[in-house]
């Protein structure tokens, strides 16, 4: 600030004479609580409705209550996009990506302005709006497609079915159960559905999906939340394949701006593109893998192609059929690279098998 601008403020005291007028008169207690209702009561009223709170208000003992009446879209992509649901692109153990199909026995999950050239295989299904899917969708259990997604197959469901607002299905629909069926859905083809029929707008998929991600959220303490969801996890055996937002998966690519992570037993065909991937063991994926960070090869883990990352691990007994290229390179002595491996950093041989 120039010296042009600077302000001096000189703060003198009243006069002794004045000092009366700042002297207020004590109140009663009854008088004070009057007084403290009104000054609540105007405070209410002021505060807008966007500022009101998500949670009920509830007693001592009690779970806050979700306020879905005072949740919008946008507000629940944001709670979901802080969460941890999407942040990796997860495909639990004996998942099978053949050449027309994503199958697994768990739920699958998938983010919104997904690309998907394949048909899905999995129990219950979710996905999320604007998302494309260029294969037939069978899910066991209940089926959930939000707003204006796009479907190029037959869709069957054995329980209840969910269609948001401008969905289009280039195929069949086949519904065990129920079905709720928002407006100007589109059906190319004949549909059935053995259960009830309701022809409104369901409630949004994220919104659905914010009931999910809230029992992972502090609402008893961050600690006991998580210790009560893997719990449940582990009994279930009901780990997700997760699709994070924006996925492409084509037959050449699955490509995915997350991290990556491929569970034990699995059959996978194509090539990977991710931010790091991680394989466990006994899988065989028919593919090359790149990555911009890090890449875990699992025992036992047979790679048909080439590996590419900033730092590449192979552990005991994985096979890798081409080249391995990275910054620095961990590779059991047990383990096969049928290529060249280039480590720009060093070549490490080890021993030893652990978890780094």
């Amino acid at each position: 600030m120039s010296e042009d601008n600077k302000r001096i403020i000189i703060a003198e005291s009243l006069p002794e004479e004045d000092e009366k007028f700042l002297t207020l008169p004590e109140l009663t207690p009854e008088e004070e609580k009057v007084l403290e209702e009104e000054e609540e009561e105007h405070v209410q009223e002021k505060i807008p409705e966007f500022l009101e709170p998500l949670f009920t208000e509830v007693k001592n003992g009690e779970k806050p209550a979700l306020n879905l009446s005072k949740v919008d879209e946008d507000t629940a992509s944001m709670v979901i996009s802080s969460s941890d649901l999407f942040k990796t692109c997860s495909l639990p153990d004996k998942t099978e990506l053949q050449e027309h199909n994503l199958k697994t026995k768990h739920d699958i999950l998938v983010g919104d302005h997904c690309d998907i050239g394949y048909g899905l295989y999995g129990n219950d299904i979710i996905i999320c709006e604007l998302s494309r899917m260029h294969g037939d969708i069978v899910a066991e259990g209940d089926l959930r497609i939000d707003n204006f997604c796009e479907v190029y197959g037959t869709v069957l469901c054995n329980g209840d079915a969910f269609l948001g607002e401008g969905v289009k299905i280039h195929g069949k629909l086949n519904v065990g159960g129920n079905l709720d069926i928002g407006d100007n859905v589109a059906i190319d083809k004949e549909f059935k559905a053995f259960g009830d029929i309701a022809i409104r707008n369901p409630m949004p998929v994220i919104l659905y999906l914010l009931l999910y991600v809230m029992t992972m959220l502090n609402l008893e303490g961050e600690e006991e939340a998580k210790k009560r969801v893997d719990a449940l996890i582990s009994e279930a055996n009901s780990v997700p394949l997760v699709l994070p937002p924006k996925t492409t998966m084509d037959l050449s690519y699955v490509s995915v701006s997350t991290p990556m992570e491929i569970g034990a037993n699995c059959r996978l065909h194509g090539n990977i593109k991710a931010k790091s991937v991680k394989i466990r063991n006994d899988t065989t994926l028919f593919g090359s893998i790149q990555a911009t960070q890090r890449i875990k090869i699992g025992p036992r883990t047979a790679i048909h192609g080439d590996v590419v990352g900033q730092n590449v691990r192979v552990e005991r007994g994985a096979d890798v059929l081409g080249n391995v290229a990275g910054k620095t390179v961990w590779l059991h002595e047990d383990a096969r690279v049928s290529g060249v491996i280039k480590a720009i950093d060093g070549l490490t041989i080890g021993r030893s098998e652990d978890n780094k």
